[in-house]
């Protein structure tokens, strides 16, 4: 059931119509008896729906499916979690447990961290990947006992059903493969390095393998007539092969062929020829797999010894000291990657191939990005709702003796405590509908929460009003909420002008009757639309009151909000938000650049290009000008061996401006060029009696000789 629901929600995505999924959901045609853009009642006067508002009801429904599917997949079963029904979305964010970022909200340091990245998955989805080291929780978390990496992969997802954070780690071994070592370490690891490979027969391939440590279970056979039972059972019996003999002696219509029993092995399906070909060629492949085995491990055990100096200049100067030198330094300097655990999981994910590209990009580090993010997370992923609930005792008619109320009777108690749960505000994570966590508008209040919507009830009995401005406070409160359930145990009906305010628009009220049957009544001012679930002057028990109560005042909110100009449902807010920030803050690049991000969020210094240079599109990175890194390339060899002095006094003398992000210092004009690169611009020439006069004049001006200054002195 649940398959079909997630292929009809797909469907619906993917806007297929009933041609491409037959016996699916279909439009109804002209000739159908129902019109779906029917307005009235009055067929002549309906006007047609526009295009355009077709199109916005088509992308509602999308928008719908999409909500609908990502709340599925995300919550379906696992809600609530440990955490309560409070939190529906992670409070985890990029920063968190990520040494030297001790920031508590999102800061442009995240940017920086060469272990982050933030990915666009689809256009719904936002991921970040973070690899954390190991984290030691409190009885070794799930990881306890077993063998893992040093490293872990934190990912956060933010979509439509909220945020969501989970923790990834490599699992090496558990505790119970230790104890199978020495068959884990079997591949000739130990063998002499002298052994060729053509030592190895492929018969002592075979001798230390823990197949042939198995017991051999069909060592003997039950009769046929007799059916194989724990009580005849042994150790050298095999229960199914004698189950099938069995089978086949009792019941022969199950026999394929008279001549064949059940528990018989069926023929090859290959010729001996090509079985033995097939074994060769393994173990040919296997004898090549041992011998770079053994080349590597010898090579490792070589380049493992520590560098010591030479004790003689010949040694010094012998190749072979020289190439184990180098691949000892280039060893040394091999460090392990900030992002290596994402990456392999992003591999692992199916994420980093071609055909995933189109979808795939990486986000503009910026700090317009940084306040989407922010504003995404403070989105609430529930729809959210807040009630008043006020307390009137026998012969209360004005305001200050009614929230002057600091309890009320058994039975108001009793329905606060079924209408829904009482929670702590100092420690609640959840939607507070305006109300402090310090104490001032009370320490509790009644909350419930599902998946989908989250409600709070200002109470006036919970609220301190022992002083004029406690009651000040309370009447701001309740005042500012649409709906209001009131308890009245007065003998007259409770008018809504005794708690004077602008919102109130609808006002249920409960009046106790006795023998557990409650009068309730439903004023809502004109231009609220019709609701349920409770209608006016309804007798209801006592045992549902509270649950039709809570469903009619959610009812009541809905239907108050459609009114509202410019309204937007909470899903259609977050996927704007989500809209925004893969449209506007996209780094469209190629797939190289893509890749490379990938491999290292935070691209490492070139040699030619200083540090204070980079690109204003990513901002996450150290980039240059292509042109300025071409024309350090080429000119890296010098011009002349006369030219070499002097170009090393420029090097040393424009070392303050290049380790400012300067590659050349414009302001002395008499001694560098014009163009970014030193060499001299060509001039093509047939007046060969100024040759002598070139070469006079180089010995004297620092410049290079055709520069264009030459030129203008010249003149």
């Amino acid at each position: 059931m649940l398959i079909s629901i997630l292929t009809v929600l797909h469907k619906i995505i993917l806007g297929k119509t009933s041609n491409d999924n037959p016996g699916g959901l279909s439009q109804p045609s002209v000739n159908d008896d129902f019109d779906p853009n029917i307005l009235s009642d009055d067929l002549e006067k309906s006007p047609l729906l526009s295009p355009s508002k077709s199109n916005e009801c088509q992308q509602a429904i999308i928008l719908c499916a999409k909500t609908v599917l990502a709340h599925l997949v995300t919550h379906l079963g696992h809600f609530p979690m440990a955490i309560g029904a409070a939190r529906l979305s992670s409070l985890v964010v990029e920063h968190d447990d990520v040494p030297n970022l001790t920031s508590d909200d999102l800061s442009a340091s995240i940017f920086s961290a060469p272990n982050i990245q933030l990915f666009i998955l689809s256009k719904n989805v936002i991921a970040s990947l973070v690899e954390l080291p190991a984290l030691d929780l409190p009885g070794g978390g799930v990881t306890a006992g077993l063998s893992t990496a040093d490293k872990q992969v934190r990912v956060l997802l933010r979509d439509l059903s909220g945020k969501s954070s989970w923790d990834a780690s490599i699992l090496y071994r558990t505790p119970d493969s230790i104890k199978n070592e020495e068959y884990d370490n079997y591949p000739l690891a130990n063998f002499p390095k002298n052994m060729s490979a053509n030592y190895v027969q492929p018969e002592s391939l075979m001798v230390g393998s823990p197949l042939h440590t198995l017991p051999q279970r069909a060592m003997r056979h039950r009769p046929p007539n007799i059916l194989p039972e724990i009580s005849n059972a042994a150790p050298d019996l095999d229960q199914l092969d004698d189950l099938l003999q069995y089978l086949g002696h009792t019941s022969p219509e199950c026999l394929e062929s008279p001549s064949r029993k059940l528990n018989e092995p069926a023929t090859p399906p290959m010729s001996m020829e090509l079985e033995q070909e097939a074994i060769g060629s393994v173990i040919s492949q296997r004898n090549v797999e041992v011998e770079e085995n053994r080349l590597t491990q010898h090579l490792e055990s070589m380049l493992g010894l520590p560098t010591t100096r030479p004790n003689s200049r010949t040694e010094a100067k012998s190749p072979l000291f020289d190439t184990a030198a180098s691949q000892q330094a280039s060893i040394a300097n091999i460090e392990q990657n900030a992002f290596q655990q994402c990456r392999l999981l992003f591999s692992q994910l199916g994420l980093a191939g071609w055909e995933r590209r189109q979808q795939l990009h990486l986000l503009n580090k910026t700090e317009r990005l940084l306040r989407e993010l922010r504003n995404l997370d403070n989105q609430s992923c529930r729809e959210t709702h807040k009630f008043a609930v006020i307390y009137v005792a026998p012969g209360q008619e004005d305001k200050n003796s009614i929230l002057s109320n600091q309890g009320g009777s058994v039975a108001y108690e009793q329905f606060l405590a079924a209408l829904a749960w009482e929670i702590e505000l100092e420690g609640h994570t959840g939607f507070l509908g305006g109300l402090q966590r310090q104490g001032s508008t009370g320490l509790t209040a009644p909350y419930i929460a599902t998946s989908f919507l989250e409600a709070i009830f200002h109470v006036a009995t919970r609220m301190p009003g022992d002083t004029p401005e406690a009651v000040l406070n309370k009447t701001k409160h309740l005042g500012n909420d649409e709906v209001h359930i009131v308890w009245s145990e007065h003998s007259r009906d409770y008018r809504r002008d005794i708690i004077p305010t602008e919102f109130c628009d609808i006002l249920i009220t409960i009046y106790p009757l006795g023998s557990n049957l409650h009068r309730v009544t439903v004023n809502c001012k004109a231009d609220v639309p019709h609701f349920g679930v409770l209608f006016n002057e309804a007798i209801v028990e006592s045992n549902i009151l509270a649950g039709l109560v809570r469903a009619t005042a959610v009812c009541a909110s809905r239907a108050k909000r459609i009114t509202y100009q410019l309204y937007q449902q909470y899903y259609e807010e977050r996927a704007r938000s989500l809209g925004t920030v893969v449209t506007k803050h996209k780094n469209c690049t190629t797939y190289e650049d893509f890749i490379s991000k990938v491999y290292s969020p935070i691209a490492t210094p070139s040699p030619f290009c200083p540090s204070g240079s980079s690109s204003s599109g990513a901002g996450d990175g150290t980039t240059c000008n292509p042109s300025m890194l071409a024309a350090a390339l080429l000119d890296s060899h010098g011009h002349s061996h006369k030219g070499t002095q002097r170009a090393d006094q420029k090097y040393r003398a424009s070392a303050n401006d290049a380790s400012r992000g300067v590659w050349f210092n414009n302001s002395d004009t008499q001694n560098i060029d014009s163009s970014i690169s030193p060499r001299p611009l060509k001039r093509i020439s047939t007046n060969l009696k100024n040759s002598k006069k070139v070469l006079k004049h180089e010995t004297s001006v620092e410049s290079p000789p055709e520069s264009p200054l030459q030129m203008t002195r010249r003149k």
